[in-house]
């Protein structure tokens, strides 16, 4: 029913027409038996006239019922199907665009589970891998143990293998334990006004044990206060992630180099070292959850400290950069002053 509007107009201008004449010719003509058909026979075309305009809405509302139904099996059916003329500012016109709305934020929606659902298998695989090594070393050195028939220095080896095992164990379900609670929102930053100086000695002192046994030098290069909107403890787990990382691949005796530039709306914390470097070809993805480079071979890690350092800051309107080479790398963090 396309035309219905016009149907629907022509029927009621030739029902008021006749309703009209009906009228006129009762009143104004003499009452005689053909005035008096007259008058019944346009009471009678205008009650048809009435009978067929419901008849025509009826029609058009189950045509549009119909379309409208078509309309929606498309959309369950994920197909692209215009079924009324958008040239048009009607009201299935504008249902029909809306419907489209709706029908992409669904599938958008279902993508993005899609997509979660591909991680999650991911994130198991790779927490089942990481886990397997030392919870295999840990059995295989607990039951060496259980020899009556091994020497003290035997012992003490495997005791001290054992603990290391159940060191990177208890390192790696920490991490771990981090990530899923960052990632899936119960634990929620909290960024409010602190000194970012503040912040950067408290992760320096985290980590400075460590350099003071390679013989390394931290050095904080700021003359002033800076401030700016971040939570504390969270920002410090992810400066302390960046220079323990900046500890761990740098030589024994050289250096990490922290430096704080301020910008009008950000502060950039640079974390500077003497380390090995980062090849260009894996600058792009340090980031990852569980990435390890060719240069960690050989260096206790499981690749998790600068996937979290990234979300922290995410998480708080700021962002990373890093650019290396073969005499060092530096972290450039730029966090929001307010």
């Amino acid at each position: 029913m396309k035309h219905f509007d016009i149907y629907r107009k022509l029927v009621l201008i030739t029902g008021a027409v006749i309703s009209v004449l009906s009228v006129l010719m009762v009143f104004f003509a003499r009452s005689s038996p053909v005035t008096m058909l007259w008058g019944f026979s346009g009471v009678l075309i205008l009650f048809a006239l009435l009978l067929l305009l419901d008849f025509l809405h009826n029609r058009y509302n189950d045509d549009l019922l119909e379309q409208i139904t078509l309309l929606i099996e498309a959309l369950v059916e994920q197909q692209e199907r215009q079924i009324f003329s958008e040239a048009e500012d009607t009201l299935t016109a504008r249902l029909q665009h809306q419907l489209l709305k709706l029908r992409n934020i669904l599938t958008a929606q279902n993508q993005m589970l899609a997509q979660e659902k591909e991680q999650i298998k991911t994130l198991i695989s790779d927490i089942s891998h990481q886990i397997k090594t030392p919870i295999a070393a840990a059995n295989t050195f607990a039951e060496l143990l259980s020899d009556g028939e091994l020497s003290a220095e035997e012992r003490t080896e495997y005791i001290t293998t054992l603990q290391m095992s159940l060191g990177k164990l208890t390192f790696l379900t920490n991490s771990l334990i981090k990530m899923s609670r960052l990632e899936s929102g119960i634990i929620s930053l909290k960024p409010e006004k602190n000194s970012l100086n503040e912040i950067v000695l408290q992760a320096v002192k985290t980590v400075y044990a460590k350099a003071k046994e390679k013989g390394i030098l931290i050095t904080f290069e700021c003359d002033q206060a800076f401030e700016a909107v971040l939570d504390f403890n969270w920002t410090a787990e992810a400066i302390s992630n960046v220079i323990d990382n900046a500890v761990k691949y740098t030589p024994q005796g050289g250096f990490v180099r922290l430096q704080i530039t301020e910008y009008p709306s950000f502060l950039r914390l640079d974390i500077s070292d003497s380390g090995v470097g980062i090849p260009e070809e894996e600058q792009a993805k340090i980031f990852g959850r569980f990435y390890r480079g060719k240069q960690s071979v050989g260096t206790d890690g499981v690749g998790i400290g600068l996937y979290l350092t990234r979300e922290i800051i995410n998480k708080q309107n700021g962002y990373m950069k890093v650019s290396s080479d073969e005499n060092g790398s530096t972290f450039s963090m730029f966090l929001k002053k307010n």
